[in-house]
């Protein structure tokens, strides 16, 4: 196989983009902020969109906040294993702001585990 035709065999796969009212921008960016997305949660009732990114960002941002917290503490009682542990702080918070370029592209970027709890909300 030539590369040309590897290439060709692979192809983007995007799911349908949802248009978003310039009030809910500010709201989608507050949802990604840990316990701020209690805000757009609680005021933003005319808005599926707004509501299925408030709680997926307040289980990523509080539950996960919390799990990495658990996971570092643990990480730091074993050497060097521990200096890991300052690692995935930078990663969450990447994780954090990838999830809110994506709202506010109009996509609903499904995390694994993240968005089957929140769904359950």
């Amino acid at each position: 196989m030539t590369p040309e035709q590897g290439s060709q065999s692979i192809k983007q796969v995007t799911g349908p983009t949802e248009t978003i009212r310039e009030s809910d921008k500010i709201q989608l960016v507050l949802a990604y902020l840990g316990i701020l997305a209690l805000i757009p949660l609680l005021t933003v009732k005319d808005s599926p969109y707004v509501q299925w990114h408030a709680k997926n960002g307040l289980v990523l941002g509080v539950g996960g906040g919390i799990a990495l917290s658990i996971v570092t503490t643990i990480l730091g009682f074993i050497p060097f294993i521990g200096l890991l542990g300052c690692l995935l702080w930078p990663a969450f918070i990447a994780l954090n702001f990838f999830a809110m370029y994506k709202a506010l592209k109009g996509e609903r970027w499904r995390v694994p585990g993240v968005t089957d709890i929140a769904e359950k909300l």
